[in-house]
């Protein structure tokens, strides 16, 4: 069966947040609907310099290890570097020039991490705070600033942080939250990420 249209393939591949944005726009110009990818992108963008102005008023830019993975250790690339930037935070490990790379708990350790936020790939919640019980088992886990402190989180990374798309703005407030408590609330959704306290109960 012969096509009636010649297709044209759109190639995707976005590292940092304004690829995104453009990915919409591109996205927007094949499907002839321009007015509505601009309206998508603007709202993004509005919420995103939002996040960035109130970030920018923190006394202090916390240590943040956003971690992707446990056996092996490795730490979150691509877009969430530029993400932990924008809310307000410094990251232990990444950048937004580089994707996701391997670590090892010596390194973890030294980092001195005092926000650590857990967003294993493709993971809900639920299902990731199952793997938060393996980092918890480790000797030098108590010995983490952001654990001493009370300072850990999990991300509903599968929603909110591994694919590109419209629904990172709101990884990005979660973060902002998770980051700088003192300046940012209400920005978490029903099941989108959880404080860990005292002991880690399994779910």
């Amino acid at each position: 069966m012969s096509l009636s249209k010649e297709p044209k393939v759109i190639s995707l591949d976005p590292q940092y947040i304004a690829d995104i944005l453009q990915d919409i726009r591109t996205v927007g110009a094949a499907t002839g609907t321009e007015d509505k990818a601009e309206e998508i992108t603007g709202r993004m963008q509005a919420r995103i310099d939002a996040v960035s102005a109130r970030a920018s008023l923190a006394a202090a830019k916390p240590k943040v290890l956003s971690l992707e993975w446990i056996d092996p250790l490795i730490y979150a690339g691509h877009w969430v570097p530029e993400m932990v930037e924008l809310a307000g935070g410094e990251n232990c490990f990444g950048s937004k020039d580089e994707g996701s790379g391997p670590m090892d708990w010596t390194e973890m350790a030294a980092s001195q991490p005092e926000v650590i936020i857990f967003m294993p790939c493709g993971f809900e919640v639920k299902r990731a705070l199952q793997d938060v019980l393996l980092l918890s088992a480790n000797d030098a886990w108590a010995s983490l600033p952001a654990v001493q402190n009370q300072r850990v989180y999990v991300i509903d990374a599968s929603a909110y942080t591994s694919r590109s798309g419209p629904r990172l703005v709101t990884g990005l407030e979660i973060m902002a939250e998770m980051i700088h408590p003192e300046l940012f609330s209400g920005m978490i959704p029903e099941a989108g990420g959880i404080r860990l306290f005292g002991e880690l109960v399994k779910v």
